[in-house]
């Protein structure tokens, strides 16, 4: 099976080595909306945990909305969402990101 970043594959390995030192039945993946689908990760996560005793923990996952500030016309909100990236929906300028990129978990 492939997935397209290994980051993520290293943050779910990460999160297996800690969740085998303990007795954890359950987890939640606070992912955001910028960093990819869920259903990806859920794939991701059954994948690795196939077969082993972590098989039967339940996996969570919020996502969380992205938003923006645009770095021309100051607006903040959602982003425009684009091929190559994301963009202000009024000017069509560039933007910092403010929330959408989260990839983390919480046991």
């Amino acid at each position: 099976m492939e997935f397209r970043d290994i980051r993520e594959e290293k943050a779910v390995d990460s999160l297996l080595h800690t969740l085998k030192e303990g007795n954890y039945k359950k987890a939640t993946l606070k992912l955001g909306e910028l960093r990819g689908r869920p259903e990806e990760f859920m794939k991701l996560f059954e994948y690795i945990t196939h077969e082993s005793r972590l098989q039967d923990l339940k996996l969570k996952i919020k996502t969380v909305k992205a938003r923006v500030r645009c770095l021309s016309c100051d607006w903040k909100g959602d982003p425009e969402i684009v091929r190559n990236g994301v963009r202000c929906p009024r000017c069509r300028s560039d933007v910092k990101v403010l929330r959408g990129h989260e990839f983390h978990f919480e046991l």
